[in-house]
């Protein structure tokens, strides 16, 4: 299993939650789309030759009582010639509104990182989700629910088990020009559980335009003989947003 295939399955799978409540009713008022796209990069050169480049693309849609979201984010960095990461994630998420509050969630996410000891990391999940905490200031929601994960180390056969999904995330707009976020993210199974945190702080430059100070830690239970079990990476991006 290739991890681009892993990655273009996401919208595939769950493309009739996407498509048909826009197409049932294109002049609904209440459709929404939201989108962001962030990019950074550094370079140095002389003693030392290195390069950092990551970005990261997000879009989501609206048509109560659906709400639709995918993400896309890739890493990629070296060092004197040396490649020291490379990891490439994408996940698709359909939520369908019970009550103002109350919502159930289906979501399909897949991982390649060369430097995790994973090949690959792919799971789906279904459950229960809940807004903790919304008002205009922000919000803050919880998830939970089981599912299934298909992963491969880099020297093991694939394997696939049962996993809980428990999610929560954070959002505080402290003015109209900054913001904070956090969103964590554990995927917990009987071989290796997951676990996905990041933080940011988002400054508005313009009506489109702004800069993102995040900070993300990627930690796996289990990993192979010699291979970290935590990774962080901080970045400073642009971020571009459209409605």
């Amino acid at each position: 299993m290739k991890t681009s295939k892993l990655l273009v399955a996401a919208p595939v799978i769950l493309s009739p939650l996407f498509l048909s409540p826009a197409l049932a009713d294109e002049s609904d008022d209440k459709e929404k789309w939201t989108g962001t796209t962030e990019f950074g990069a550094s370079i140095t050169t002389g003693n030392t030759e290195s390069s950092t480049v990551n970005g990261k693309f997000e879009v989501g849609y609206e048509s109560e009582p659906w709400t639709h979201g995918f993400r896309l984010e890739a890493l990629q960095a070296s060092e004197d010639g040396n490649e020291t990461a490379n990891r490439v994630l994408g996940e698709f998420e359909t939520n369908y509104a019970l009550t103002e509050r109350n919502y159930l969630f289906g979501v399909l996410r897949g991982s390649h990182d060369e430097f995790s000891g994973y090949d690959y990391q792919a799971s789906a999940a279904t459950g229960y989700g809940r807004k903790l905490w919304l008002s205009d200031k922000g919000f803050w929601d919880a998830e939970i629910g089981p599912g299934v994960r298909v992963s491969k180390t880099d020297d093991g056969p694939q394997e696939t088990n049962l996993i809980a999904r428990v999610a929560t995330g954070f959002e505080y707009q402290f003015s109209d020009f900054a913001k904070f976020n956090q969103d964590i993210t554990v995927l917990a199974g009987k071989d290796n559980t997951e676990i996905e945190s990041i933080t940011g702080i988002t400054s508005s430059l313009t009506e489109t335009l702004a800069m993102k100070l995040s900070y993300t830690v990627q930690h796996n239970t289990e990993v192979p003989a010699g291979v970290e079990k935590t990774d962080t990476f901080t970045s400073v991006n642009l971020v571009y947003n459209f409605d």
